[in-house]
């Protein structure tokens, strides 16, 4: 009797660890999550491409040598962690990969992109 106990509150402990755990809360069918992580890296993204046009601005300001300029390696990286589809607003250039690479090459226009996407995303005041 006391081994039939012992195996109900085991079976009762995990059962409740285990609707803890898939619940996710909001009654949906778990996408929210994903949809965060999603959020996550559009966050990041943005956080970086900022982080860039301040560096470069600084850097032009001061009259620096184009060497001196951030190369953007870090926004290109985040961009490389966009979900899929968020490179759906990058219009005809091709993926939020492509108009990062192309922001931080000098085009003006693809940086205007780059911080369109930041903007509808919800995170425009990350960038300049």
């Amino acid at each position: 009797m006391r081994r039939v106990a012992g195996a109900v509150v085991v079976a009762a402990v995990v059962a409740g660890m285990v609707s803890g755990c898939s619940s996710d809360g909001s009654g949906d069918s778990g996408d929210s999550g994903a949809s965060e992580v999603d959020r996550a890296w559009q966050e990041n993204y943005c956080r970086e491409l900022g982080s860039w046009q301040r560096a470069r601005n600084s850097a032009t300001e001061e009259g620096a040598e184009s060497d001196a300029v951030p190369d953007g390696d870090a926004v290109v990286s985040a961009a490389r962690q966009l979900p899929s589809a968020a490179y759906e607003g990058a219009g005809d250039d091709g993926s939020m990969l492509d108009v990062t690479v192309m922001a931080v090459r000098g085009d003006t226009n693809a940086e205007g992109e780059a911080v369109a996407y930041c903007s509808a995303a919800g995170f425009e005041t990350l960038t300049r």
